[in-house]
């Protein structure tokens, strides 16, 4: 930022291969507009500047002249190469105004440039891991069905989603972004076209799921409970949707966390139920301010109607004599959100600025891939949308 009477405050600016000099306030009618170029000679510089005459009328005449910069330290002389047509000597002395002190904020910058360049390094390194993991659908990808490991279901998986199977594929892929291994889990599933969402899925082959107990679900009770055993720094708990029972014996439910430093954030719950186990099922996503939660649910549930057991391990394929679980639906849920023991901490919790910090989220969100791999969506449509829309794509399989 520079400073010349009669001009006001110029901005200097490198583009490619000239400086750019803009005109940012002062006493003319032509603040914000590129006046002169400067090109770098050795040991010199030469310039073109606009110049302007005003008329009787009060519109103005325009023209060019050329000349030379002699720079010294915090000032520059600017000298043009003859007069005006007016006859008037317009050279003038310009002055930095910001910063003061060139050299200490130079070496700032390379300081700057240089810890980038690692963390770049580093980030690239990190990438480079990332998709060298097994994924599929990520070359070639489709929409297809994917079976879900040691569960006897599958999965219906878009085109724009990517996933990979088995813990110890999940753990390097936990270690690569969080510095550990994940948590059990049989699959994850992420949006690879901007990282919107991720979904984990972790099959329990505890036995039959009774419904007897869903009576006893008490949705006031349970947020209650979960508010009076929150962390000191835990604002507000609601719920984004309350936990439902769906006819193909899909039970889901979703939360808002509201924290002190006012971030909030998300978990949606899906349990898919069979005849031998359920499939343990969170669907993880940073609220934003575009967020919106009629379209959430049916993305969440969308998801969850695409999971099909196969025939004889379907919910109602149970039969007398099977393994029944220890708990009921009512117990399952209640469970899930953890209201038993809601004070002890977790470790993802404290990962990211938005993550989710109750003990029973045992997953670390991936929304910030988004700014890890710049991925950028180019339709102008907000993420809740796109997610929406993409889930409505989903269908339904065909017996």
């Amino acid at each position: 930022m520079w400073f010349t009477d009669g001009l006001g405050t110029l901005l200097i600016f490198k583009d490619k291969d000239i400086f750019k000099m803009y005109i940012v306030e002062g006493p003319t009618a032509f603040n914000g507009t590129w006046e002169a170029t400067i090109i770098k000679r050795p040991g010199y510089y030469d310039f073109i500047s606009k110049v302007w005459y005003t008329q009787t009328d009060g519109s103005y005449k325009y023209g060019t002249q050329s000349g030379r910069i002699d720079v010294y330290g915090n000032y520059f002389l600017q000298k043009y190469d003859s007069l005006s047509d007016q006859g008037v000597d317009m050279d003038h002395k310009v002055t930095r105004i910001w910063p003061k002190d060139i050299y200490t904020h130079n070496n700032s910058i390379i300081s700057d440039n240089d810890n980038t360049s690692v963390e770049n390094n580093s980030e690239d390194d990190q990438t480079k891991k990332f998709f060298a993991l097994n994924w599929f659908n990520l070359d070639d990808p489709k929409e297809h069905y994917a079976e879900i490991p040691n569960s006897n279901s599958e999965v219906f998986i878009l085109e724009s989603e990517m996933y990979i199977k088995g813990q110890q594929e999940i753990d390097k892929f936990s270690n690569i972004l969080f510095g550990h291994s994940a948590n059990e889990n049989d699959m994850v599933i992420i949006d690879s076209s901007d990282f919107a969402y991720t979904i984990y899925i972790n099959y329990k082959d505890e036995g039959y799921i009774s419904l007897k107990d869903w009576k006893d679900v008490d949705s006031k009770q349970l947020l209650e409970e979960m508010k009076s055993t929150a962390k000191d720094d835990v604002t507000n708990v609601s719920w984004i949707f309350e936990p439902k029972i769906y006819e193909n014996k899909n039970v889901s439910y979703s939360y808002k966390v509201i924290w002190q430093d006012g971030a909030q954030t998300l978990e949606t719950k899906i349990l898919s139920l069979g005849r031998k186990g359920y499939n343990s099922i969170s669907v993880v996503k940073k609220i934003d301010e575009d967020f919106n939660t009629k379209e959430f649910e049916e993305f969440a549930l969308d998801f969850a109607n695409t999971i099909t057991f196969k025939e004889g391990f379907k919910h109602l394929d149970y039969k007398s004599g099977d393994k029944t679980a220890a708990v009921g639906i009512g117990g399952l849920v209640a469970g899930t959100l953890g209201v038993k023991a809601l004070a002890k901490a977790g470790v993802i919790a404290k990962l990211l600025a938005f993550a989710v910090k109750f003990w029973w989220v045992i997953l670390a969100p991936l929304v910030f891939l988004g700014s890890l791999f710049n991925k950028k969506s180019s339709s102008g449509e907000d993420s809740s949308e796109k997610v929406a829309k993409k889930r409505k794509k989903r269908s339904k399989k065909t017996d």
